[in-house]
């Protein structure tokens, strides 16, 4: 056909066509947007868990994901697909979901592990969301516990087949179980060597230290704070417990001694309904000693705040309100750490069950 004769012009097209060795190829521009998304998969990591290590690992050098152009993006707008890697609770998943809604069309969702896809060991705990997909589409579901980076390549190859396909991926042989299986068997697997077992058992037992072997240091709290009876705050086996009203002053005259270090708080509601709030502090240097004390309290019996004195005990306090629902005085903002401010009671007491549900994501 005479050039000149053609029915359709364009500049594009003629300069295609006056190229040496140039073909031309037609297509339709949802294939090109198609191909440049599979061939593109920027991923929003929410690693919120075990799984999160081996994402990283994903994208480091053996596996790789930028050899598919798979990149890790810090921000949401920048990504198309978000990685749901481990453990998510209802208080995170209020942020998880507006992460989601950030993130620009067209996007999909690949859920990484047992705890994304399902829960896992903690479906029915109060504070665990039963799987990703309550309250969002997935559109990949990668198993293991947690999955290795290869796995995560698989399910990131078979999301682009998706997205070529503009359908449901379409149906290939399972993972095989070598893939997603620990290098060292966990223990009850049937495969798992007996002789591994006995040697961590053997280590375990060589690596506990001799307590009662380990001597005591000459000097003690007790020579320059014997009103407070410092000796049985440092090194027993049982805390002592400490009256309420002296609880501040022992605090006061550990930090003057050196005990600057503040180890934990920690409550504990009992059957009886009585909850004990135990304290530890720890000087440091190379004479590092442990000094321990606990207070008693009944039912709705507050204890004095520390978080003046040692200012890590500030969030320390708010955790054991939080989940115990231990009252401090003086506390300077005393209120939930953990779970959202509408949260109703406190989940580590005796009395609350541990299946409580929280709409709408459990």
């Amino acid at each position: 056909m005479n050039e000149d004769g053609r029915r359709y012009r364009h500049p594009v097209y003629d300069l295609l066509l006056s190229g040496g060795g140039l073909s031309v190829g037609l297509t339709s521009v949802d294939r090109v947007l198609a191909w440049g998304s599979a061939s593109s998969l920027w991923v929003f990591p929410m690693a919120t868990s075990c799984c999160g290590i081996e994402l990283m690992a994903a994208a480091a050098s053996r596996v790789d994901l930028d050899r598919m152009g798979t990149i890790v993006r810090a921000t949401p707008r920048q990504s198309d697909v978000m990685v749901v890697a481990g453990t998510i609770t209802v208080k995170m998943a209020p942020r998880v979901l507006r992460l989601w809604e950030q993130m620009p069309e067209p996007k999909w969702c690949l859920a990484m592990g047992s705890c994304a896809i399902s829960g896992d060991f903690y479906r029915d705990l109060y504070p665990v969301v039963p799987g990703i997909d309550t309250f969002l589409p997935v559109d990949v579901y990668v198993p293991g516990c947690p999955p290795n980076p290869e796995a995560l390549m698989d399910g990131l190859l078979r999301l682009k087949e998706k997205i070529l396909a503009r359908q449901p991926a379409p149906a290939r042989p399972a993972t095989p179980a070598g893939m997603i299986a620990p290098s060292i068997p966990r223990l009850g697997d049937p495969y798992r060597d007996p002789a591994v077992s006995e040697a961590q058992a053997r280590a375990a037992l060589e690596l506990v230290p001799d307590a009662e072997a380990a001597p005591e240091p000459e000097s003690s709290v007790a020579e320059a704070a014997p009103a407070v009876e410092a000796p049985s705050l440092i090194g027993d086996r049982a805390a002592v417990e400490v009256p309420a009203a002296e609880h501040r002053e022992v605090t006061r005259r550990l930090l003057a001694e050196g005990y600057r270090q503040l180890v934990f708080v920690a409550a504990t509601h009992f059957a009886d309904e009585h909850v004990e709030v135990a304290y530890a502090l720890r000087r440091p240097g190379p004479e590092s000693r442990l000094a321990s004390w606990r207070v008693r309290l009944l039912a709705g019996e507050t204890v004095p705040s520390i978080a003046d004195l040692c200012p890590g005990a500030e969030w320390q306090e708010r955790e054991q309100f939080d989940l115990v629902g231990v009252r401090f005085a003086g506390h300077p903002d005393l209120r939930r750490l953990l779970l959202p401010d509408d949260w109703k009671g406190h989940p580590l007491r005796r009395d609350y069950p541990a299946d409580a549900a929280c709409h709408p994501w459990r």
